[in-house]
């Protein structure tokens, strides 16, 4: 489930305005991929402004786990650290974006780690989000039919926001790449819940739970 953004432009963070002068400025509009190749692969980047999707192909080639950074994230933390890449990450901007590159040098640098302290705990916070994120996409790709793995998650989502009326915030197909299944029947399981009334509504604004047993009898199957 993807945290709210504003899609308007914000000021950076106060932590990360002091440093804007050790990086450049890139813009890309929605639906843009981001490729990056040569230098640009051991650099770290900051998000000032939109919605990037990573996405990760498996073994087979056609499943994929997906993990959503908003406005204030930072990502290819652990590639500028350690000069590996995955070659089948992807990157797309959902929304026009404004990113800030960094050298990856100065995740190395003591002189850097010392002066901005601040700084260091919001980019491990933010990898430590973009891993449990990772750790929750990789449990839905288990044995599992579709029908359950859907369950768990909307499971997952009531549970972290105590609300049986919440905003999934992706679309169908954003959702069925997450969970490793086919759009098609991503939206047969939705048809079963609501013949089910396990839920009565489901968009991508909106998802509404009706019958929270059933439900969680579902997800521990």
């Amino acid at each position: 489930m993807s945290p709210s953004h504003d899609s308007e432009s914000s000021p950076p963070a106060q932590s990360w305005a002091a440093i804007l002068h050790l990086a450049s400025r890139l813009t890309r509009p929605a639906g843009h991929p981001l490729t990056l190749e040569g230098s640009a692969l051991t650099d770290f980047y900051y998000i000032e402004k939109g919605r990037l999707l990573i996405s990760y192909a498996s073994q087979n080639g056609r499943e994929r786990a997906i993990i959503s950074l908003n406005a204030g994230s930072v990502f290819n933390v652990s590639t500028a650290l350690t000069g590996f890449d995955n070659p089948d990450s992807q990157y797309l901007c959902k929304e026009d974006t404004v990113l800030w590159r960094f050298p990856g040098r100065l995740l190395l640098s003591a002189d850097f780690i010392r002066t901005y302290p601040e700084l260091i705990v919001e980019i491990m916070q933010s990898m430590a989000s973009r891993n449990l994120q990772m750790h929750e996409s990789l449990s839905y790709t288990g044995p599992d039919t579709a029908l359950v793995q859907l369950a768990r998650w909307m499971q997952r989502c009531i549970d972290d926001h105590d609300s049986t009326e919440l905003s999934p915030d992706m679309t169908q197909q954003e959702l069925a790449d997450r969970l490793g299944i086919h759009r098609a029947t991503l939206v047969r399981c939705i048809h079963v819940l609501k013949e089910r009334h396990i839920i009565s509504k489901f968009t991508r604004h909106s998802l509404i739970v009706t019958d929270k047993d059933a439900l969680r009898h579902l997800s521990e199957q």
